[in-house]
């Protein structure tokens, strides 16, 4: 008789409890909102520390993504004055958040206007090309009320370049790396799944939100960077820019440009800009990223847009400002941020 009522009692529990669990997901969650993240691989309510394993460091790197997936320190939505887009040179996923080249590049302009509300948005994604970029408006922008950012940076080259040479020499693997990230979205039906319930579920939001909050109070805010050894160095590709297919290439990213103009516009009145990217003499890549820039700046010139050419004004030094042939180090983030604050003082 008791084994019964014990069994009875524990049952209603698991009931209520399972009751209050979906009542907490109907009210808290995002299941039913118009404009939810679905399932969006744009990670959020992320706060993680990495021991950087890429480049040797005496300090751990906070990595930090909020509601709205975005790295940042704004209070407000309607602080944001300038979003950067880019790949992984962008999210800048093992830099601490105060040393990514956005937010260096935020306390440069904030204290060039003397305006601490002047905040700089990072929504870089790893992998993510000119491609993603433009998926980037009507899947996750669009989805954040009162964004109306008055500048888009583009940072962007090397995936492009990337994506040339994947679709010249047919290397499945990486173009189902760059698919995910260009299409915001996991390519089988069971991750979507996972991606849907994690980027709706309140519990597991709140738990992400908790986790970040213990972790950044145990945090340590001491920054410094030694050198690493990488091994970027591979056999440099050459090009035939008659090639059709490469010329085809080019014509489609510079009609993919012309929409990132397009709807930087349309959906936010905002102006954009064009940073082209470099790589070390004689990397592998190096061809094919000159063929990208000179397809951004001819753009720019036909459509009279800012475009900011890094890849001819500053040298990255590898081992000093980059930990590999593309990815920078703090260092590399201060010149970066640097030369488009003197091209941005241009325009403001």
């Amino acid at each position: 008789m008791e084994k019964k009522n014990f069994l009875k009692i524990f049952l209603f529990n698991i009931l209520l409890l399972f009751i209050g669990i979906i009542l907490i997901e109907i009210f808290f969650g995002s299941w039913f909102k118009k404009n939810n993240f679905s399932s969006l691989i744009v990670k959020k309510n992320i706060t993680k520390v990495w021991e950087p394993s890429h480049y040797k460091s005496d300090h751990k790197a906070m990595y930090k993504k909020d509601s709205n997936g975005f790295r940042g320190d704004y209070d407000n939505i309607k602080q944001i004055k300038i979003i950067t887009v880019g790949g992984s040179t962008t999210d800048e996923r093992w830099i601490d958040e105060k040393l990514t080249w956005s937010n260096l590049l935020q306390e440069k302009l904030s204290n060039h206007l003397n305006d601490k509300f002047f905040k700089v948005a990072n929504a870089g994604v790893d992998g993510q090309s000119s491609k993603g970029h433009i998926k980037n408006f009507s899947l996750w922008f669009d989805k954040i009320q009162n964004l109306k950012p008055k500048y888009v940076i583009f940072y962007l080259g090397i995936n492009d370049a990337i994506l040339l040479l994947v679709e010249i020499e047919k290397h499945p693997k990486f173009k189902k790396t760059f698919n995910t990230a260009d299409n915001l979205e996991e390519e089988h039906s069971s991750e979507k799944v996972i991606s849907y319930i994690k980027n709706n579920s309140a519990l597991y939001n709140l738990y992400k939100i908790i986790v970040g909050n213990v972790i950044a109070r145990n945090y340590g805010l001491i920054h410094g960077t030694d050198t690493w050894e990488s091994s970027y160095e591979k056999k440099k590709i050459d090009l035939n820019l008659n090639n059709t297919q490469i010329k085809n290439f080019l014509n489609d990213y510079y009609s993919r440009l012309l929409q990132l103009k397009k709807y930087s516009k349309e959906k936010f009145e905002a102006k954009a800009i064009f940073v082209t990217q470099r790589v070390p003499k004689n990397h592998y890549l190096e061809n094919a990223l000159n063929a990208i820039n000179k397809q951004t700046k001819k753009f720019c010139v036909d459509e009279k847009v800012n475009c900011f050419k890094l890849d001819e004004n500053l040298i990255l030094e590898i081992n000093v400002d980059l930990y590999d042939a593309f990815h920078t180090r703090p260092t590399g983030n201060m010149k970066i941020s640097d030369y488009i604050l003197s091209e941005m003082v241009k325009i403001l």
